[in-house]
């Protein structure tokens, strides 16, 4: 697995490289202090996951994920901030980001971050995740894991939609990844977001985030 950090303030983006290897699964990880350098690394060797600063100098936040999408559309993007509302984490999910980590977590936070987006799983913070009726945690061992035994009524084409949402992947390159239309693609989405009793994506991946839910 490649994995990519970019962050311009180097103490973090070290400090992020040496938990990354505690994690295991044959990480190779590479740094990068601004998006613009992110993206000649990404051009030499595509990551599958890019832990993206929010606010730098130069490309940041939505058009720093644009860029990077438009570069390596399978990469998996997870934004970090030292703001952490629940407007900015929204934002970030509308813009395709399948995780969010506050910058002021503390260490064990980060390692579950971590070991849960490097398993296939979102990480959003807990208090965006609970809610009326709502309150388990992504971490709970009984929350089913498998997209088909969180949602049992999808049949198996909706579900690789919904999976290639919970990757951040655009209609269009959903449309082509699974060689279908884009109206084919919007008719899955009508149906998911019936199915999962939401309104948009950013919802869907906020309810698949709360059930535990992991891809390959």
């Amino acid at each position: 697995m490649n994995v990519l950090v970019i962050d311009d303030h180097s103490l973090f983006r070290e400090g992020l490289r040496l938990l990354l290897a505690e994690l295991g699964f044959g990480i190779n990880t590479q740094i990068a202090g601004s998006c613009e350098e992110g993206l000649e690394k990404l051009r030499q060797q595509p990551a599958n996951i890019v832990l993206l600063d929010w606010h730098m100098d130069g490309l940041s936040g939505a058009e720093a994920m644009v860029a990077i999408r438009e570069l390596v559309p399978q990469a998996r993007q997870i934004v970090l901030s030292g703001e952490k509302s629940a407007a900015l984490v929204r934002t970030a999910i509308d813009n395709g980001a399948v995780g969010f980590i506050a910058k002021d977590s503390e260490p064990e936070t980060l390692l579950l971050a971590l070991n849960t987006i490097a398993s296939g799983g979102i990480y959003l913070p807990a208090t965006l995740l609970s809610g009326p009726g709502r309150t388990a945690a992504p971490s709970d061992t009984n929350l089913p894991s498998d997209l088909t035994q969180a949602f049992p009524e999808l049949t198996q084409r909706q579900g690789d939609v919904l999976a290639a949402i919970l990757r951040g992947l655009p209609n269009k390159v959903i449309a082509r990844e699974l060689n279908i239309s884009d109206q084919t693609v919007k008719s899955h989405l009508s149906v998911i977001f019936r199915q999962l009793n939401v309104q948009s994506r950013t919802e869907a991946v906020y309810v698949c985030a709360r059930q535990g839910v992991r891809i390959a």
